[in-house]
């Protein structure tokens, strides 16, 4: 009890941390480490298909007029519990969540980027994921139905399209319209992107994960970012009640500062707990980041979501809020070492249980949940990585949300690869 209550002191007072995404560490990804889709300089060294027109460096590599971009990755693992469930799942995640080993990510993406110039050009995006990890990547109206029930995937493995999406702009000034990720939270889909094998708490169960709609963005300087935007909601293409939300980020500073940070916001109708009814769901994250040394970053996440009126029968809102915490010590440009700090409380259980249909861990679960995490990443060359990690997670509250509903803890050890081709 004792350390339970010193580690959960830890997560309110900012003492674990975040990863940074340097070059010769982390992979060009779809989304930076605080969800904006950035790109990141080459991670491999492989040039331009001579007269093929197509390329597989990423945007800044200095090679010219490419035309079309081909990128991706293979990235599976396995993440062992030391108590294994009847049903084989890690509780109420719904990533890397069984007892077992898995391929995550089969990721490929088709690019035309927009130049890096003031002049205006025309690009667009689309990405395809098959493996486990499709579950969060998926859309209400293409991959699901409008209803939330599968189209053409099991329940394990699938294929989903999380982002198809055409761009004009400039250096300055760009839109995107159609399918893209979500500018909410701190980690994203991609696994290229993230330092840990396993997902935050926050990233699961507590945000959106993919939108279609239209995003503005404008760079008022070099520090100084806007994102706006409309949104068909959290995770949709057609819905049953199809309606409009803002999106939005403001963000000052990039990881290569001294100290950066970004607040996004989303805000429309969504379902409640019957799907018989729409009412406002509004969700932020507020992050802040600072490189301590040339050798050590922090960045704490703050985020918050509500839903007014979520439990039809009684009309009362559903919260959920918390707080992420990472630090890294890069030991050398191929070893880094990372902690992750996680607190999540689910004040009416809306959140906490939103897994595969076969898990059987639902809840309601109502309380603190914490998960505290212990990673490495090492590439012994530019296109492979290992992510060896182990994780502690448990809960103070009503329900218990391991082991299939006899346990309120759990341990976890594991490792992935990511191939970069």
């Amino acid at each position: 009890m004792a350390a339970r209550s010193l580690l959960s002191a830890l997560a309110m007072i900012g003492i674990a941390g975040v990863s940074a995404a340097q070059e010769g560490v982390y992979f060009a990804s779809d989304q930076g480490s605080r969800g904006e889709p950035v790109r990141l300089a080459c991670a491999v060294d492989t040039g331009c298909f001579e007269n093929s027109g197509i390329c597989t460096h990423r945007r800044d590599c200095g090679c010219g007029n490419c035309g079309f971009r081909i990128d991706g990755w293979l990235e599976g693992g396995f993440l062992l519990n030391a108590d294994k469930s009847p049903s084989g799942y890690h509780g109420p995640y719904n990533q890397s969540d069984r007892h077992e080993g898995e391929l995550g990510q089969a990721y490929l993406i088709l690019e035309r980027p927009l130049e890096d110039s003031p002049f205006m050009s025309v690009g667009g995006r689309v990405d395809l994921l098959y493996g486990t990890h499709f579950f969060l990547a998926q859309s209400k109206g293409l991959e699901q139905y409008a209803d939330g029930g599968s189209r053409w995937n099991d329940d394990h493995y699938g294929l989903a399209v999380p982002q198809a999406y055409g761009e004009i702009g400039n250096d300055r000034l760009s839109v995107k319209v159609g399918h893209f990720y979500t500018i909410i939270g701190y980690e994203g889909v991609p696994a290229v992107n993230d330092f840990f094998y396993s997902k935050s708490l926050s990233y699961m169960l507590g945000g959106p994960f993919v939108h279609w709609g239209g995003l503005a963005t404008w760079k008022a300087n070099d520090r100084l970012s806007f994102d706006v935007g409309l949104v068909n909601g959290w995770d949709a293409f057609d819905r049953v009640s199809d309606q409009a939300s803002f999106l939005g980020r403001v963000s000052l500073g990039n990881d290569l500062d001294p100290i950066w940070t970004s607040f996004a916001i989303i805000t429309g109708d969504e379902l409640n707990d019957t799907a018989a009814d729409s009412t406002n769901r509004t969700r932020y994250s507020f992050i802040v980041g600072a490189n301590l040394t040339t050798r050590v970053q922090y960045v704490f996440h703050h985020w918050y979501g509500i839903q007014d009126g979520f439990f039809a029968a009684t009309g009362q809102s559903a919260k959920w809020y918390g707080i992420d915490q990472y630090l890294y010590y890069e030991v050398s440009p191929s070893v880094r070492l990372g902690g992750r700090f996680e607190w999540f409380r689910d004040d009416d259980g809306a959140r906490l249980g939103l897994s595969r249909p076969s898990n059987p861990n639902k809840g309601p679960y109502i309380g603190d949940m914490y998960s505290l995490s212990l990673g490495v990443n090492w590439s012994p060359c530019r296109n492979l990585m290992f992510r060896p990690e182990v994780r502690w997670d448990w809960f103070d509250g009503i329900g218990l949300p391991f082991d299939d509903g006899a346990d309120d803890s759990q341990f976890l050890v594991g490792m992935d690869a990511i191939w970069r081709f």
